[in-house]
């Protein structure tokens, strides 16, 4: 009898590998970065929300009896943009799995971690990408050029745009290679101590935040790559419908064969910023990263996403 691959198995072994994927990032980032599940219709879900009241509290002039200054409560629409994604057919010979000595359980649970690490890697390279091209987009949210390697002091620089609400940046994302040079300006460092921590306690100056290392090709710069400093729930990635899981043998052929295929949809939602309706719908990561397709929202800068260090 043919190897069956039992579909129950993969997806509960995907889904728990997801769970605990998700735990990592949203652990790692102070839960600057989440994934949740909601069912949103259609391509896009649109929201509003009450905008800042500016000045909204003053002083008021008890010897007075002139009418009160009238101040006008308006609100802002948010777009949340739906990606759809999929596995595409994975096939393979049904005797390979017999050949070396596992059986369909094994195997199909081998399957289902995979596709879960890669529903994951998707959703965060997706979210990472999104979050960047939002910040990018604002001129003043962005500290350096790309040319300097990172440094505890440019991270501190990095933080000025928020001004008096950088206690609000709860995170630091960056890539593998950055965070070396960062630990490397802690071994360089003149203070005995600072060195010592990052020589042989692994320690590195990041502000008192956490620092969340993945190579993800989201933070990458025209210069450069992106530091993201983020606030929380900076970047939301929904899980939007229910992942599908089909499989099938495939007969007819010299050795049987067994094909998977399974399919879903994020809908990603940065904090603060809106996806411009005129970008379209289902957009590819290409377009999610590229910082026209996003609009500011926040009446308050310092009340968005968080701020972006372009470093070498």
């Amino acid at each position: 009898m043919a190897l069956k691959i039992d579909n129950v198995i993969v997806h509960a072994t995907a889904t728990e590998t997801i769970m605990q994927n998700v735990e990592m990032f949203q652990t790692g980032t102070a839960g600057a970065i989440t994934l949740g599940s909601e069912l949103i219709s259609g391509d896009m879900l649109q929201a509003s929300m009450l905008s800042e009241i500016a000045n909204l509290i003053a002083r008021r002039d008890i010897s007075a009896s002139t009418d009160a200054t009238v101040k006008a409560v308006s609100s802002r629409d948010e777009n949340t943009i739906k990606i759809y994604w999929g596995s595409g057919a994975v096939e393979f010979n049904a005797v390979d799995a017999k050949r070396y000595g596992t059986d369909a359980g094994a195997f199909s649970a081998a399957i289902g971690e995979q596709i879960g690490k890669g529903i994951v890697a998707y959703a965060l390279n997706a979210g990472i990408s999104a979050v960047r091209a939002c910040i990018e987009s604002q001129a003043t949210l962005v500290t350096g050029t790309g040319v300097a390697a990172v440094t505890p002091a440019l991270l501190n620089s990095a933080l000025k745009p928020f001004g008096d609400a950088q206690g609000s940046i709860v995170a630091f994302v960056m890539n593998g290679a950055t965070y070396n040079d960062l630990v490397g300006s802690a071994i360089a460092s003149s203070s005995s101590q600072v060195a010592y921590g990052a020589i042989y306690e692994g320690a590195t100056g990041s502000l008192g935040r956490p620092v969340f290392v993945t190579d993800s090709a989201g933070l990458a710069m025209t210069a450069g790559v992106a530091v993201l400093g983020l606030t929380a729930e900076a970047v939301k990635v929904i899980e939007s419908e229910a992942r599908e899981f089909v499989s099938e043998l495939v007969s007819g052929k010299e050795n049987i064969k067994y094909r998977i295929q399974t399919e879903g949809s994020f809908a990603l939602n940065v904090k603060g910023y809106s996806w411009k309706s005129a970008s379209g719908t289902n957009p590819t990561l290409t377009a999610v990263g590229t910082k026209t397709n996003w609009e500011l929202k926040a009446t308050d800068k310092r009340s968005s996403a968080g701020v972006i260090l372009n470093c070498l």
